[in-house]
């Protein structure tokens, strides 16, 4: 009797630990299936990580296309420093530049509270003053209700210390100051006979220059 006891106490025992080691079993397939869940996840916000990153370092670069490159600050003068080496512009935007007038290359317009004019600069489209660091200012004049932002090709005439003619490939004669803007070197290395490309901003027949580049010989 007494050994039949004992195969049964032994038995009960054998099925216990085989019930424990399913439990066991059964909570490591569950903890390895979540975790096998969870990696696509942790994968797709690395990928969107990386992608974000990429699209912020291409934003820091400079614009190509003249189209991206050249654009038009507008707005109204609202205060300068006592000092006058500082001014606060009100853009048409709604935004408030506080703008040093040594970041300027010319000024062409009377730069008093009040006063509305428009500033041409080189890079990305301004967004906000916290781009401003970002672009060259290059010229501020008194704003204009029409304006145009051209780009002209064509072969110096006259090269003189603040002046330049050149005729376009269309056939008429464009005549510019420098106005300290951006040459490239070698650009205007010449008396005459300068391969170049403009890109200047007309307002009620004046020109004002932005940039001038080097340009491909004609062909032919």
């Amino acid at each position: 009797m007494r050994k039949y006891l004992w195969i049964g106490i032994a038995a009960l025992c054998l099925m216990t630990t085989a019930v424990g080691c399913g439990k066991k079993t059964q909570t490591e397939q569950t903890e390895t299936t979540v975790q096998e869940t969870t990696e696509p996840e942790q994968t797709e916000e690395t990928t969107e990580e990386t992608t974000k990153e990429a699209t912020e370092e291409a934003d820091e670069g400079e614009p190509t296309a003249a189209a991206d490159r050249y654009h038009m600050l507008q707005g109204t003068v609202t205060e300068l420093s006592q000092d006058g080496g500082e001014f606060t512009l009100l853009a048409d935007t709604g935004d408030t530049y506080e703008i040093q007038l040594s970041s300027l290359r010319d000024v062409e317009a009377e730069l008093e509270a009040e006063a509305q004019i428009a500033i041409a600069y080189i890079g990305w489209e301004l967004t906000g003053p916290e781009d401003l660091e970002k672009v060259e200012l290059i010229v501020a004049f008194p704003e204009q209700e029409e304006w145009t932002i051209c780009q002209e090709t064509g072969t110096t005439l006259f090269n003189a210390m603040s002046s330049f003619t050149m005729k376009t490939d269309e056939g008429h004669e464009l005549q510019l100051l420098k106005d300290n803007c951006p040459i490239e070197e070698g650009a205007l290395s010449q008396d005459s006979g300068d391969r170049i490309t403009v890109v200047y901003v007309t307002s009620q027949g004046m020109n004002f220059p932005i940039e001038v580049q080097k340009a491909e010989e004609e062909e032919g």
